[in-house]
């Protein structure tokens, strides 16, 4: 698993959501906040060795929440298109997106009531939420992306994709306070709020995905048309060269 990491820390416990849990009132046998959200379709199905988990989570969380009923990621995009689309959208983030994050997460650090309660209220609305774990090693810290789709809080779980584990139900037990994610156990939390529809990482979602689904799509279509044309058809015929993939 690759590792990325900010120039501040946050220091938010996992132990210490229990308190917040209670004080918003999250704790019924009937407050189950969850999205439709499928692990097997919904999620990217390439390996995240390369470190791509923040691309992967915030991605998968995009394309759910706008093809909403349509074709389902992992039908949508061969992983070829994965890996393009995983590895540009976490460079852009790296880049762009980290010292936003860091800020947040430390903002929310001493008080985690508002941004928690935001990131039920997501679930409670149908919409999975980003979470970030931190693991302060001997080398600084090493920051994972995992994106939640459901809060059981009669067991304090959160239901979440792990990018490490392509087909696998993962959870995080708040009470517990600690997540492993392959061989590194994550002590500290952030719900991210400010980046679930941050519109410059929505944007690029959007230009990541036209500038690479649309053009195959475009092409695939010229070349079912010309497959079914007559091959006197003079307008089909020269389409092939005069067109080239529209953005």
């Amino acid at each position: 698993m690759g590792q990325f990491s900010c120039g501040r820390l946050f220091g938010l416990r996992l132990v210490t959501l229990i308190l917040t849990v209670s004080l918003l009132g999250f704790g019924g046998t009937g407050d189950t906040a969850s999205a439709s959200f499928d692990i097997a379709e919904n999620t990217f199905s390439i390996s995240n060795a390369p470190g791509y988990c923040f691309a992967m989570a915030a991605f998968s969380r995009w394309y759910y929440l706008t093809h909403n009923g349509g074709v389902p990621l992992r039908k949508a995009l061969n992983k070829r298109v994965q890996e393009q689309i995983a590895k540009r959208l976490q460079e852009f983030y790296s880049k762009h997106l980290i010292s936003t994050q860091a800020d947040y997460c430390n903002q929310h650090h001493g008080n985690q009531t508002e941004s928690f309660s935001n990131f039920v209220g997501g679930l409670l609305m149908g919409e999975p939420r980003l979470v970030l774990l931190m693991n302060k090693g001997r080398r600084g810290p090493i920051l994972h992306a995992v994106l939640a789709y459901e809060w059981v809080p009669e067991k304090h779980l959160l239901k979440v994709y792990d990018p490490n584990y392509c087909n696998r139900e993962r959870a995080i037990d708040l009470e517990r306070g600690t997540y492993s994610s392959l061989d590194i156990t994550y002590h500290s939390i952030c719900f991210p709020e400010i980046l679930n529809d941050h519109p410059d990482l929505v944007r690029q979602m959007e230009r990541l995905y036209a500038s690479v689904v649309e053009p195959k799509r475009t092409a695939w279509n010229i070349e079912s048309r010309r497959a079914t044309a007559a091959p006197a058809d003079p307008r089909l015929k020269g389409e092939a060269y005069s067109r080239g993939p529209t953005r």
